[in-house]
């Protein structure tokens, strides 16, 4: 029976085999001298050239195009270098999560490298989530004109900010956006200079990158030509390949993957940054290889648990600024501890979600879930929780704080469903106060009485552009391998692929065996010793013992996952980290 027609899988998922054409993978594993598990997932993520493919497993900040062809970037470059010129006050204002707060000390610490003294002309601000909620807002705008700022740059906030630009020019302020909040080809405010790959009449190729990348492009152009600024500018990426990665933008990007591979390499050669090499330290990396996927479980979080706990990421640009180590472990430790609260909030939140959408009657395509902030709906966690709602219902999800009778919302989507357009679609008549985000994620705030008609608004929209087919959680897998292949070696051909993430994910595959033991791990993980006879294989299904009581002993299955390297006591074993199992027949 075709592997594609086998019974349902324990989690309920439908298996899609991708597997190319074998004369495609030949040609491709011969002229690059590939394995040809490593051709196929490159043909399969669209890269059939062996320019194209050696580009993508060689990633190097060398392919990224000069940033002085995106549009208004030399214009944004000439009114900062007047500002330091002249000796203007300048204020970066960044967003509260990680790319914003990543994208404004990467700013910040370039300015800081224009002229001399010119640290003392910077300031910055990041707006309290609680408080004053997403994006740019009047009191921003007024603050900055009572303190005499000239210059104000938004990083990853401002690209829908329209009434705020506006008065920031009538206050005297020249403003500067960087910021990727928005959908490819829409209009952005013309009140301040947008630096924005995805506007209108902007032909810059790399249309991807995160704010943070747009900082780091904008320090690119700064330092060009200064002593050690390749250097300054390579440092930087340590920084930037955190708020890249935890910003879910895509990894099929060659600008992306050069900056999270580029960050990777610095942060496993350890940091002279006492704020960071604290954050590592707190993370519990200190003593191990840092990979991609550390950015945005480890790192990523702790930076993002400052604003969600604390309100905004202040603290986190003053870890950074740390004089001492001892100084630099303290805050870290204080970021730590914000980051368990919100671990504990968020799981008490997932919970109270799962509650409310069992008790929902109708047939809702996209979840919109509300309550009061002082009930627990913690408005530092909506984003997350509402993360979580999507991993298990495979719906988008909307989670909404409301605070003195206003909605702060944040939605997370399924690749089937854009949810800025979405957004931008429903909320064409001013529905919303504010909003902005991309296709994966985005936040808004709006009147609590209007809640129903989002709700209502948002299924119509998703009745019109989602079918039963989008809402079946599908996993791909690209190829069926014998359990005798699973060597070390092919995880580290496979490896070549790395960094994975949005756009370029993990490649998974499907072993088929004989369960001949099965363990429950710390009550939580589910171990299976797999054999086809004559060889075996641990397979980890983490955070899925409740599936134990459905296989037994003797029973062969079949199990999607990946291949991953276990080193225990200096010995060296493959072990298979399932996704989803189904019963084989």
């Amino acid at each position: 029976m075709p592997a594609h027609h086998l019974p349902c899988s324990l989690s309920g998922a439908v298996w899609k085999p991708v597997v190319p054409p074998a004369t495609e993978t030949e040609k491709l594993t011969t002229q690059l001298g590939i394995h040809p598990l490593v051709a196929a997932c490159l043909i399969n993520r669209g890269l059939t050239t062996p320019e194209g493919a050696a580009a993508f497993l060689n990633p190097d900040l060398r392919q990224i195009p000069d940033p002085r062809s995106m549009r208004n970037l030399e214009t944004a470059l000439r009114i900062l270098g007047a500002a330091v010129a002249r000796r203007e006050p300048i204020r970066i204002v960044g967003d509260y999560d990680c790319d914003g707060t990543t994208g404004l000390i990467t700013l910040r610490n370039v300015l800081r490298q224009l002229g001399p003294q010119s640290d003392s002309l910077v300031s910055y601000y990041v707006p309290d989530r609680e408080r004053e909620g997403y994006g740019l807002n009047a009191g921003i705008i007024e603050q900055a004109a009572a303190d005499g700022v000239r210059v104000l740059v938004s990083v990853d906030i401002g690209i829908t900010a329209h009434r705020e630009w506006a008065l920031a020019r009538a206050r005297g302020l020249t403003g500067i956006c960087l910021d990727h909040h928005t959908v490819l080809g829409s209009h952005v405010p013309g009140d301040a200079v947008v630096v924005c790959p995805k506007q209108v009449g902007d032909s810059y190729p790399e249309k991807d990158l995160a704010a943070c990348g747009l900082a780091w492009q904008m320090a690119r152009a700064l330092m060009a030509d200064r002593p050690n600024g390749d250097r300054f500018l390579r440092s930087l990426t340590k920084l930037v390949a955190i708020g890249t990665y935890a910003d879910l933008v895509p990894l099929s990007s060659l600008a992306n993957r050069a900056i999270v591979a580029e960050g990777l390499r610095g942060l496993n050669n350890g940091s002279t940054n006492y704020g960071l090499a604290a954050l590592i330290d707190a993370a519990g990396l200190a003593q191990r290889t840092i990979a991609a996927g550390d950015l945005g479980f480890r790192l990523g979080p702790r930076i993002n648990a400052a604003g969600r706990i604390e309100g905004t990421t202040l603290s986190v640009v003053e870890l950074f600024d740390s004089r001492t180590p001892e100084e630099a472990s303290a805050r870290a430790r204080q970021i730590d501890t914000w980051n368990t609260e919100r671990q504990e909030v968020q799981r008490q939140l997932v919970a109270r979600l799962e509650k409310n959408i069992a008790e929902q009657s109708g047939d809702d395509l996209v979840y919109v879930l509300a309550g009061r902030h002082a009930d627990g709906w913690h408005q530092g966690v909506v984003g997350i929780a509402a993360s979580k709602i999507v991993e298990t219902y495979h719906r988008p999800a909307l989670v909404c704080s409301i605070r003195d009778d206003i909605a702060h919302g944040s939605g997370r989507s399924i690749p089937q469903f854009n949810l800025i357009e979405a957004l931008q679609t429903v909320g064409r008549d001013g529905l919303f106060l504010r909003y902005g985000g991309h296709p994966a994620a985005a936040g808004f705030c709006l009147p609590v009485d209007r809640l129903p008609e989002l709700r209502r608004r948002l299924n119509a929209y998703a009745r019109q552009v989602l079918s039963t087919t989008d809402l079946t959680r599908t996993y791909v897998y690209e190829g069926v391998l014998p359990i005798a292949e699973l060597t070390p070696k092919l995880v580290e051909n496979l490896a070549k692929l790395e960094p994975h993430g949005i756009g370029n994910p993990a490649p998974r595959f499907v072993i088929r065996g004989r369960i001949s033991e099965q363990r429950i791990l710390k009550e939580s993980h589910l171990k299976l010793i797999l054999s086809d006879g004559r060889h075996c294989i641990e397979v980890l299904w983490w955070q899925q013992s409740g599936y134990a009581d459905r296989l037994s002993r003797d029973m062969t299955v079949e199990v999607l996952g990946r291949p991953d390297i276990n080193v225990w006591n200096d010995r060296i074993n493959t072990q298979f980290i399932a996704t989803d199992i189904r019963p084989s027949v």
